[in-house]
């Protein structure tokens, strides 16, 4: 049987976002009054790149579960189960 894997890309994606919503929310209350619509799109374009990460992160067998904190690196060590059917969340690099 073939093991369905996750894209360690989205987990990455996933974390970057965060930090990019994070830093777009901080450049807006930093940044002058003209520039914040600027900051208000980049808060905007993360959050909706956090989403789609988030979606595509979903068991590729029930569809259900999502892991906690994906992990950006293989190195992590940390085995994570779906909520759904209980089946491991396998990378693309760990097979």
């Amino acid at each position: 049987m073939k093991v369905k894997t996750l894209k360690r890309k989205w987990a990455r994606g996933y974390w970057l976002f965060l930090w990019g919503i994070l830093l777009s929310w901080l450049l807006g209350v930093l940044l002058p009054d003209g520039a914040k619509p600027l900051g208000l799109v980049a808060l905007a374009a993360c959050g909706a790149g956090m989403t789609v990460s988030i979606l595509k992160l979903r068991c590729p067998y029930c569809g259900k579960g999502a892991p906690r904190a994906p992990a950006f690196s293989p190195s992590s060590g940390k085995v994570q189960y779906c909520s759904g059917c209980g089946r491991p969340f396998v990378y693309d690099d760990e097979v």
